[in-house]
């Protein structure tokens, strides 16, 4: 049976006439040529859904949005995660990959204050006196774990059969540029704080971890952030692999459960890894082990797991693309006053120019 795929995020993730009507879109118009992102098939969630042999049901992307909040159109938003449903239809897999704008913005205050036309409901204009974003408050990384646990519990509810995966976040790299530039710590806090609480989030929350980041690559973008069409095939070809890695975990845990049961250590102990909702182990990933230098003999070879594998021509799921490498070239705390950073107020981008 084909499987019904929906989309959460931002604006890496929205495509003209996809999203619902109204809604804030960032791949249209001129983007889409300056990108070569022209049509939904070469979104990174148009090539994954390809490669499972898939059909796609909805998107619920917003661009500039965080998840930090209560109110549309924050990630967390209940009102925005039912339109992860289309038709009638509850999706069987839902791709989620949110949280750049709450890396960017170091939280929803910031991002409010800087008027950004994403900015939640839950916030009066009024009250938050506008200004240029600065650092981070010391508990931003913490606000945004509770906001992504709180996020994927609202999905959980609105699809609970559905297998949720939660995508990590990844540096970019601008067209051209033949080193690294991705600025680790905007405001701050470290990009790997943020995705240290997806994967949290996901172990407590029963989702998946498709932990792109653990691979150690860049991808192509437009300014830092919004990829290119090379971007996208490297993107997609990385969520894919992550994906195989997050199923073959879940059915490694599955086996190892079952085993434990037949031996009566663990009568009582639910699956891990059965079902649609099966919560993939996040110790020990073989996608983080991995790229941490922890070799695993067989690991190309581990295509096992919940999705079918039609097989997408466009995609690499060894050298991704030619994704580069990643490297964080500077120790700085914060790059707000640096005058390599591109930008660090309401317009930033992570990008040094150094």
């Amino acid at each position: 049976m084909t499987r019904l795929f929906s989309v959460y995020g931002d604006s890496i993730s929205s495509f003209e006439g996809i999203l619902p009507q109204g809604w804030r879109v960032f791949f249209e118009g001129e983007q889409l040529e300056l990108t070569g992102v022209k049509t939904p098939h070469d979104t990174w969630w148009g090539q994954v859904i390809d490669h499972f042999g898939g059909q796609f049901l909805a998107n619920a992307s917003w661009s500039g949005c965080v998840v930090e909040g209560r109110d549309f159109p924050v990630g967390a938003s209940a009102e925005r995660i039912e339109h992860l449903q289309a038709d009638g239809r509850t999706p069987d897999d839902i791709l989620v990959h949110i949280g750049i704008n709450d890396y960017g913005w170091g939280g929803a205050e910031a991002q409010a204050a800087g008027r950004s036309h994403a900015m939640p409901r839950c916030i009066d204009p009024a009250t938050v006196p506008e200004q240029i974003a600065g650092a981070a408050p010391a508990d931003a990384a913490e606000r945004f774990a509770a906001a992504y646990r709180t996020m994927l519990r609202n999905i959980r509810a609105a699809a609970p059969e559905a297998a949720v995966y939660c995508i990590t976040l990844l540096p970019g790299r601008t067209h051209g540029v033949d080193h690294p530039e991705f600025c680790y710590r905007l405001r701050g806090h470290h990009l790997d704080e943020y995705n240290a609480a997806i994967r949290d989030a996901a172990a407590a929350e029963g989702c998946r971890v498709a932990d792109v980041r653990a691979f150690g690559r860049d991808y192509d973008s437009l300014e830092g952030t919004h990829p290119t069409n090379l971007g996208m095939r490297q993107f997609a070809s990385m969520v894919v692999r992550a994906m195989q890695l997050a199923d073959a975990a879940g059915v490694e845990a599955a086996a190892e459960a079952v085993a434990r049961a037949k031996a009566g250590e663990d009568e009582e102990a639910p699956i891990a890894g059965a079902g649609a909702n099966a919560e993939a182990p996040t110790s020990p990933n073989p996608a983080r082990t991995q790229a941490e230098g922890d070799t695993h003999d067989n690991i190309e070879d581990i295509t096992a797991g919940a999705q079918p594998e039609t097989a997408n021509p466009a995609l690499d799921l060894r050298d991704f693309c030619g994704a580069p490498k990643s490297a964080q070239v500077c120790d700085a705390p914060t790059c707000i006053g640096c005058p390599h950073a591109a930008n660090t107020g309401n317009q930033w981008l992570c990008r040094c120019l150094k």
